[in-house]
């Protein structure tokens, strides 16, 4: 038994798009987390004396790429439930900035946490609003 499509194809294409993983607002923010994280221990070793090698360039690198694989799966959270990827983003962007300032203290942490977090929830924010136009 064969399964006859429609005529319009344009409109198959348009919903593979929707539900591609990897677009271009995800590449965008995984790209500024990886440049914030870098910048945020260079400043911090800076300021404090502390050496800044591979170790800290790796480290800043692996967090950024958690982050960005934490944002992918709220996206895909979002394509089933966008109300339960909406509460999840919001309670990992507060463990995160939680965890962020249980270890550093100081004008720097408070102000490149706020912009990861704002980076974050405009981020969930698009992506909500994108998962209601379906």
């Amino acid at each position: 038994m064969a399964i006859k499509r429609d005529d319009n194809f344009e409109d198959d294409e348009e919903d593979s798009d929707t539900n591609q993983i990897l677009t271009f607002p995800t590449i965008l923010v995984g790209v500024i987390l990886i440049i914030l994280s870098e910048a945020f221990f260079y400043l911090l070793s800076s300021k404090t004396g502390s050496p800044f090698g591979l170790t800290q360039m790796v480290f800043a690198l692996m967090l950024a790429i958690v982050i960005t694989l934490f944002l992918l799966w709220i996206r895909w959270i979002m394509f089933s439930d966008k109300y339960m990827g909406l509460f999840i983003s919001l309670v990992g962007t507060v463990a995160m900035y939680y965890a962020l300032t249980r270890k550093y203290q100081g004008t720097y942490t408070t102000i490149f946490a706020i912009i990861g977090a704002i980076l974050i929830l405009g981020y969930t924010v698009i992506q909500f609003v994108q998962a209601n136009k379906k």
